[in-house]
């Protein structure tokens, strides 16, 4: 049995305390996914830190982790900040543990360049994304029997269907979202929807430098009474989902899975999703079955789609049962956690990974 110690950058977060509900009918199973790793690693180290030490968190989390090397066999990182942190001290490090990094988007400068600078000291690497895994390995050049793919997740105990009126649709996420374009197709129909955000945030090509955050309601000041927008707590969030006949995703193009997280609540809820048809949101949804794919931009197809699905609630149900039906199969919380901690066994053991789409 290899000793693991998982590492979470989990920012201003990390010391609020979080409600630890092993049903999910409360809050979302937070604690699931740290405790299949033994030690648990994640910001909160830095408290018992010998000295607080100069740098950001992200830094001296990975310099904490490497000086306590003597306790674990390998490291498995999940976040860009860290796992590129812990990267760069591995390159000058006499000792290199074996660090095997939980990403999904390789394609942006921040990531790709450090990548190439340093991503030889990786062991190997989990994702969850085909497009992005093919970045990894075609243009990267990462040998792909060390990329590992897994199937996102979602708690599908807490995102579980529910009874309510669906009186309404909703739109949800901040990451890349479209909303012009979802406000154009709802104007003029008699659809009441609610955009749960308080911002819209599209990243610029240096990450974190030249990102742009526009409120929400800068975009839906002049739109229609039915469409309200703000910021929900989860069981909030939770309840809106119950109330939409269906979500919509619009995205902006992008060739990362921006929106995976929302798709995934929604179908957990039995609730199909609308999503714009971007080059790298292509691994959740099946056209037709769980949900509709429109073309990016376009709000009189988008308008189209959102009408044809509530002019047909039947369709919608049944829609809806399916998606539900493909989370119970694939993407549950403690498939993503066995199939992770499967991924890192193999990568420790040097069992290749498979080259092949899951069926």
């Amino acid at each position: 049995m290899h000793r693991v110690a998982l590492a979470i950058l989990r920012g201003p977060r990390a010391r609020q305390p979080r409600l630890d509900d092993p049903t999910g009918e409360t809050a979302p199973r937070g604690q699931v996914f740290d405790n299949a790793f033994s030690p648990v690693w994640d910001e909160t180290i830095l408290d018992k830190a010998p000295s607080p030490g100069k740098g950001p968190e992200w830094w001296r989390l990975a310099s904490e982790i490497l000086r306590r090397g003597s306790e674990y066999d390998a490291v498995v990182t999940w976040g860009e900040r860290l796992t590129l942190a812990v990267a760069a001290q591995q390159r000058f490090a006499r000792n290199r543990k074996r660090h095997i990094a939980m990403m999904y988007y390789f394609d942006k400068p921040n990531i790709k360049y450090p990548m190439r600078l340093f991503g030889n000291t990786l062991h190997g690497v989990v994702t969850w994304t085909t497009v992005q895994r093919k970045v990894l390995i075609d243009d990267l050049h990462f040998p792909s029997e060390r990329a590992y793919l897994v199937r996102h997740y979602v708690d599908q105990l807490f995102y579980s269907p529910r009874p309510a009126n669906e009186d309404m649709i909703c739109a949800v996420g901040a990451e890349m979202r479209d909303y012009p374009t979802f406000i154009e197709a709802v104007r003029g129909t008699d659809l009441r929807c609610h955009i749960a955000t308080d911002h819209v945030r599209i990243p610029g090509k240096v990450r974190l430098i030249n990102d742009r955050r526009l409120p929400i309601s800068d975009i839906v000041a002049q739109t229609d009474a039915q469409i309200t927008s703000g910021r929900m707590s989860l069981p909030e969030l939770r309840k809106l989902y119950a109330r939409s006949r269906f979500v919509v995703v619009p995205l902006l193009p992008s060739d990362s899975d921006n929106g995976v997280t929302v798709i995934l609540e929604a179908m957990a809820m039995g609730k199909p999703v609308i999503c714009s048809r971007t080059r790298g949101q292509v691994d959740v949804i099946q056209d037709g079955v769980t949900g509709l794919y429109v073309p990016v931009g376009d709000a009189a197809a988008l308008r189209a789609a959102m009408l044809a699905l509530w002019n047909d609630p039947q369709r919608c149900q049944e829609m809806g049962r399916r998606a539900r039906a493909y989370i119970e199969a694939h993407h549950t919380l403690e498939m993503f956690t066995s199939g992770v901690r499967s991924a890192v066994e193999a990568s420790l053991d040097g069992r290749p990974a498979p080259d092949t789409w899951w069926k």
